[in-house]
């Protein structure tokens, strides 16, 4: 793969955790506003979808470490 693939490959990630980061989001505002569902339930939905948004987070953090990284070496074919 070349230096070019990668890095495409890198950002492609990062559009799709923020994309994920923002879906995830909106359910979790869907959820309180109106499902009409028990408090505990709507509790437990709302750690789960915050444990997903932050391990989306998480992983647009390390991308962005990853093309920091690629764009800093000079060598082409990973």
């Amino acid at each position: 793969m070349t230096r070019e693939e990668l890095l495409n490959h890198i950002q492609e990630g990062m559009k799709k955790e923020e994309s994920a980061i923002t879906i995830y989001a909106r359910h979790l505002s869907a959820i309180v506003s109106r499902s009409g569902l028990p408090a505990s339930d709507i509790a437990e939905m709302k750690r789960v979808l915050g444990t997903l948004i932050q391990e989306n987070e998480r992983h647009k953090r390390i991308l962005s470490g990853l093309l920091r990284q690629v764009q800093g070496e000079s060598i082409d074919v990973y």
